[in-house]
């Protein structure tokens, strides 16, 4: 679908307002939540979950108010794809913050896992010296 001066996520509630149809139909009958919908409509792909979840979104909400599934696909690609060139342009700093975000979560992973080991070496040893006590030799009398 050849978009003409209008942005993806115009052209998709244009279609859907010309049929009319609410997001909340979409919604309950595509199992799509509101949120997803709304952020397909206003270009804020940053909101959507990503990858073949935004495509099956797409086919979804088109396949149930009439329009071609392939061609939004594609247009959705073309605009998704123009939004992350204006974003790397910009120094997108959403996804720095995102991979700095997902470096600190695998260090606190790491930590955890290191704290997991070293409790349970602890237990370990403790365990296994109450189960193999010291012997200690009887204590001899001297006699005078």
């Amino acid at each position: 679908m050849e978009l003409k001066g209008v942005s993806f996520g115009e052209e998709l509630k244009r279609e859907r307002e010309l049929r009319e149809i609410t997001l909340l139909e979409v919604s309950e009958s595509t199992k799509i939540s509101l949120r997803h919908l709304e952020a397909l409509e206003r270009n804020a792909f940053e909101k959507l979950p990503g990858g073949v979840f935004n495509r099956g979104f797409v086919r979804a909400y088109s396949k149930f108010i009439g329009v071609d599934p392939e061609s939004m696909v594609d247009a959705y690609l073309l605009q998704e794809n123009t939004q992350l060139g204006e974003h790397r342009k910009d120094g997108n700093r959403a996804d720095e913050a995102r991979t700095s975000t997902k470096r600190f979560v695998w260090l606190w992973w790491v930590f955890g896992v290191l704290v997991v080991g070293a409790a349970a070496y602890w237990g370990w040893t403790h365990w296994r010296v109450q189960q193999n006590p010291a012997v200690t030799p009887p204590v001899v009398e001297e006699t005078t």
